[in-house]
């Protein structure tokens, strides 16, 4: 599923007339489309006729509005329309305000005397918010911000057309006073406010309305749309189990992973390849770890290298983990490795001469960080798990400004490099060079905030490029499978 911004949609809209539709058909379809999912979600019927207030503004998004009003109106619904920011100046919009008028459905115009229309607010069965679409930012102004605050407090269902007006679309952050939706209805397809957490969640519900708007409109985009998918899609890209198979069937993953002080990060790593699939995991550690780490595996093939006074890896073990290397289908390196002159030496020779698809993970991405250009003359594909702090390291870039377009800055770093970016968060991206689209993941919760998450991670991202999953699709998978079992988990548990 597609995920554009306000001036990708109007390209694909514009699209979309060239082949034969005209702006008022979009609009009248896009009202209709609306109308229609309100009244199934909130199981409206003939005999059953809700009482509906419909806040338009003065652009198109206002336009939508009208036509939904008429449409509910039309339905035996009991509607008002209120009408805020002025009178509609869109001509499609303009049109369908006069049919309102014509058709005699009440209309009211919105003024800062919010005692007024109070009770007409905490009356309606539900409120339908067609103030401001995805052209909308900055924040609302003192009149609107305390309308939306009387909305958000009544008891009424609350739906909002493409955007919840207050939110800014395609930076999907709120500045101010927000209308809250319990149901979303975007226009033809997500914006970045439908998916990027924190602020999605006043979206509520997002559901999308089909409009005649094609995938080939998107994908005649001039600038990268973004993706994400839903179970359907992730089951489709699942790697196949063949009913005639064995342990080689199904790749060998490499884990070079864990010290004396972090044996966790290594078992977690192991644990997630492991689950997921892979035929046969080799685990390489610090013999020093080996007490930490070898009670724990009963599944792996154990490889304990050779290990400095730190606990960590000595620079020694390089050639035993190239060769390793040779036997393995991809490989882990990184997790919980540690970070010293050892394990940055290590963790450089190993990146220029590995010639299987690799991961580089945590205390490998710090090794790199100072040694960034060695990634643009690498042997393997390479996959890159940075969280926010550890993205800021290899950029030179503030957290702040990384979290501000995170989409953008692993689009520009995985061209720039040659590599998969897979930057963790609460809405994880991943960018892949030489790629027109990016991916953001939708699944997990604040419950997965913790230590170990990332080993987790990198593990089932490593089972599914053992099985000869492409690196951008392992990364996706990965980072779905990932937050839906911690979904799943926090559902059975807490």
């Amino acid at each position: 599923m597609f995920v554009v911004t306000s001036n990708q949609i109007y390209q694909a809209e514009c699209s979309a007339v060239k082949r034969g539709t005209t702006f008022p058909k979009l609009m009248e379809d896009a009202g209709s489309a609306c109308a229609d999912i309100i009244r199934k979600n909130y199981c409206i019927g003939r005999q059953t006729p809700a009482k509906v207030l419909v806040i338009c503004g003065k652009g198109k998004n206002g336009g939508d509005g009208f036509v939904i009003a008429r449409r509910l109106w039309e339905y035996g619904c009991l509607v008002t329309v209120m009408l805020v920011c002025g009178e509609p100046q869109a001509k499609d919009a303009i049109d369908n305000f006069l049919l309102l008028e014509s058709a005699g459905i009440d209309l009211i115009r919105y003024n800062d005397d919010l005692p007024l229309h109070r009770e007409l607010i905490n009356s309606s069965d539900i409120i339908v918010d067609a103030v401001f679409g995805t052209g909308f930012s900055g924040r609302l102004d003192p009149d609107l911000s305390r309308l939306a605050k009387a909305v958000n407090s009544s008891g009424a269902k609350k739906a909002a057309v493409d955007v919840p007006s207050g939110a800014n679309c395609d930076s999907a952050s709120i500045e101010g006073a927000v209308f809250k939706a319990d149901l979303t209805i975007a226009i033809s397809a997500y914006k970045p406010i439908h998916i990027m957490k924190p602020c999605c969640a006043v979206c509520g519900k997002t559901v999308i309305a089909d409009i005649g708007i094609e995938d080939e409109d998107f994908k005649a985009l001039d600038s990268v749309a973004c993706l994400t998918y839903d179970a359907r899609d992730i089951k489709r890209m699942l790697p196949k189990r063949k009913p005639v198979s064995n342990k080689g069937t199904y790749g060998h993953a490499l884990c070079v992973c864990g010290s004396m002080r972090m044996t966790g990060a290594a078992c977690l790593a192991v644990g997630g390849a492991l689950r997921c699939g892979a035929g046969l995991v080799t685990a390489a550690f610090p013999q020093s770890a080996y007490a930490g780490i070898a009670p724990k595996l009963t599944e792996p093939l154990l490889l304990p290298l050779d290990s400095n006074f730190e606990g960590t890896f000595s620079f020694n073990a390089l050639a035993d983990i190239f060769e390793a290397s040779k036997r393995a289908s991809a490989v882990l390196l990184g997790c919980g490795i540690g970070f010293n002159k050892d394990t940055t030496r290590l963790t450089l020779n190993l990146i220029k001469e590995i010639k299987k698809p690799v991961i580089i993970d945590a205390d490998g991405i710090n090794a790199l960080a100072a040694n960034i250009d060695i990634l643009k003359n690498i042997k393997a594909p390479v996959i890159l798990t940075p969280h926010p702090g550890e993205m800021s390291r290899l950029t030179g870039m503030s957290i702040a400004d990384i979290e501000r377009d995170r989409v953008n800055v692993a689009r520009r770093f995985a061209d720039e490099y040659g590599v998969v970016l897979l930057l963790k968060g609460a809405s994880t991206v991943i960018a892949g060079a030489g790629r027109r689209d990016a991916y953001i993941n939708v699944t997990g919760n604040q419950g997965m905030a913790k230590g170990g998450s990332g080993d987790m991670l990198s593990g089932i991202i490593l089972a599914l490029l053992a099985q000869g999953v492409y690196p951008f699709d392992a990364a996706v998978l990965g980072a779905y499978i990932h937050g839906a079992a911690g979904d799943a988990a926090a559902r059975e548990l807490s």
